[in-house]
């Protein structure tokens, strides 16, 4: 079970722990290469060198950067000199207080600080956002530790006889860092690779970058590591493991965007893009591109809206009257809602829960404080919720169905 399935499973159950779980521990990459794993949600890389220790990411607490703390003092008397990102993101730089009490120098790309600032400034929706995305209530207690040192296209040190090569790419984030030690051909990958479909068209997120990311990993194959940390997820160990899952998932991102793009150049609508673009068959097996976090129809949605506007080519979607209006209207014309109740309850039971939905908006828009279909509407999201293998869809009906239940229950 990969990590990103093992914290979906937890998620959906409501058992999320950020601290470190009883089979966290650390793989070892290479003579004093590590990476630890089940710290927290995120990755950690080690590195001991006779000079001191350079740590690539700090979990995603206090709790889980202290953990990590006791693991290297285990191991080495040397000091934390480095701490590294390899992206913004929280669940990478939210222990990072524990390392910097520690002395550590704090390196990563120059686009962290505008990251970290457009967090801050977007705090509550930030925490709306990732606590339906998670589903759990998330607390952002810590100031982010903005970075001593950062670059723009590539930065490299030395220490105790290691080079350290830290590169841009852009891929999930615009600040992502991938650090190559060639001494040792040792590659801390960041979220470049998750054992997951890659994460392009977030549905509450920024735009991601998925032309950039397969250039990135071609550039990771070029150099021929001979292990691999990801940011989340067991390390990918020799030669054979590592050319696979890096082609793997540079070529489905490569076809992807070509096909995609391809689409948009023949003025494609997204709806006929989404029915017609599918994964090759050489690729649908690829155990490196399980559905579990990213996903097709998200992939899709995610070059799709980074190369063009929101007008989708029909004149009556580029000043259309409120949605609200539009089911009124189309509901007086039916006339007979409880047809259309039963036309939600025939699509459901014959397999077809999300045309379902769509007739039951049409009536709550003319009753929102209809009990009985709101409590309909919650069967069928929570079935749907159990029904999905995917972290997102599975949270997102699952937050859903229980709202439609209070609303049922409320009196």
């Amino acid at each position: 079970m990969s990590a990103i399935e093992k914290f979906q499973n937890q998620v959906g159950r409501g058992e999320v722990n950020w601290k470190p779980g009883s089979d966290s521990g650390l793989e070892k990459l290479g003579e004093d290469f590590y990476n630890a794993i089940n710290f927290g949600f995120g990755n950690v890389g080690i590195v001991i060198t006779n000079e001191g220790v350079v740590v690539i990411d700090s979990t995603i607490s206090r709790t889980g950067g202290k953990a990590i703390v006791d693991e290297i003092t285990k191991m080495t008397d040397q000091p934390i000199k480095y701490l590294i990102y390899t992206h913004g993101h929280g669940d990478h730089v939210g222990g990072a207080s524990v390392f910097k009490e520690n002395g550590a120098t704090v390196i990563s790309h120059r686009n962290v600080i505008e990251r970290f600032n457009r967090y801050t400034k977007l705090r509550d929706h930030h925490v709306a956002i990732n606590s339906m995305q998670f589903k759990r209530n998330i607390r952002i207690k810590n100031e982010y530790i903005y970075p001593d040192i950062v670059y723009d296209f590539e930065y490299t040190f030395e220490l105790g006889g290691k080079t350290f090569r830290l590169l841009h790419g852009k891929g999930e984030t615009d600040d992502a860092t991938v650090v190559y030690i060639p001494e040792d051909r040792i590659c801390y990958s960041g979220d470049f690779i998750v054992w997951s479909f890659p994460n392009i068209g977030n549905p509450n997120k920024v735009l991601r970058y998925e032309r950039e990311w397969y250039e990135m990993l071609d550039r990771i194959l070029k150099l021929d590591p001979k292990a691999i940390a990801p940011g989340h997820g067991r390390s990918l160990l020799g030669n054979e493991e590592v050319q696979a899952c890096l082609s793997d998932t540079s070529a489905v991102l490569k076809y992807l965007h070509e096909e995609c793009v391809m689409h948009i150049n023949q003025g494609s609508s997204l709806d006929k893009m989404l029915h017609e673009i599918s994964i090759p068959e050489t690729l649908v097996n690829s155990k490196y591109l399980k559905q579990t976090y990213g996903c097709l129809e998200f992939a899709i949605k995610g070059i799709y809206r980074r190369y063009t506007g929101w007008y989708d080519g029909n004149p009556t979607n580029l000043s259309p009257s409120p949605s609200k209006e539009v089911n009124r209207a189309i509901l007086e014309l039916i006339g007979n809602q409880d047809q259309i109740i039963e036309h939600a309850r025939r699509f459901e039971t014959e397999g077809n829960p999300q045309l379902a939905l769509h007739l039951i908006d049409l009536i709550l828009i003319e009753n929102p404080n209809n009990k009985e279909i709101h409590a309909f509407k919650g069967e069928i999201l929570e079935k749907m919720s159990t029904a999905s293998s995917n972290l997102f869809f599975r949270n997102f009906y699952s937050v859903s169905a229980k709202h439609e239940k209070e609303l049922a229950n409320n009196s």
